[in-house]
């Protein structure tokens, strides 16, 4: 259930990006955000699942912090859809990702190739966050959501991963 919780949290995300360029033209807005948002809560569970295999102290305590990224940033995409946004809280749920990636990698570096993956999402996280501050985006623009494209190749890794190492 947890591999199968990874792939369908890629698989989503990874649906919801490829709609992103019909969001341009105004419309599928509302698809686009609920695939995100089903696609992060279904990443914060297998983050969670994760976390057992890290060899990382307080490595729960990293994957609630992840966990709970997800689940903002999702929510936050469906709340900008129904004008109610809230940026602030996106921008701390892609930092809390990128520190969850950072603990992944420490946790896995040198064991699997998840580790190297999770440290270049933390490094395009990490790369989001400074575009937010430093880029004058159009009104209405967040950059900030770009780190929101890592979701669906990240849940497909993972769930990748859990299939080869529970076989």
């Amino acid at each position: 259930m947890r591999r199968g919780m990874a792939l369908l949290g890629g698989l989503l995300s990874l649906a919801a990006t490829v709609l992103l360029p019909f969001h341009l033209g105004g419309g599928l807005g509302t698809l686009i955000a609920v695939g995100f948002f089903g696609g992060g809560l279904a990443l914060a569970i297998a983050s969670l699942s994760l976390a057992g295999r890290l060899h990382v102290p307080a490595a729960i305590v990293w994957a609630l912090l992840g966990a709970a990224g997800f689940a903002v940033a999702g929510a936050g995409l469906v709340g900008d859809v129904v004008e109610r946004p809230f940026v602030d809280a996106e921008i701390a749920a892609v930092v809390a990702l990128a520190v969850w990636w950072a603990a992944v990698w420490r946790g896995l570096r040198g064991r699997t190739k998840l580790a190297g993956f999770s440290l270049l999402c933390a490094a395009c996280a990490a790369g989001a966050i400074v575009g937010q501050f430093v880029w004058e985006p159009p009104a209405g623009a967040v950059p900030v959501r770009f780190a929101y494209v890592l979701w669906g190749p990240w849940g497909l890794w993972l769930g990748a991963l859990r299939k080869r190492s529970s076989s």
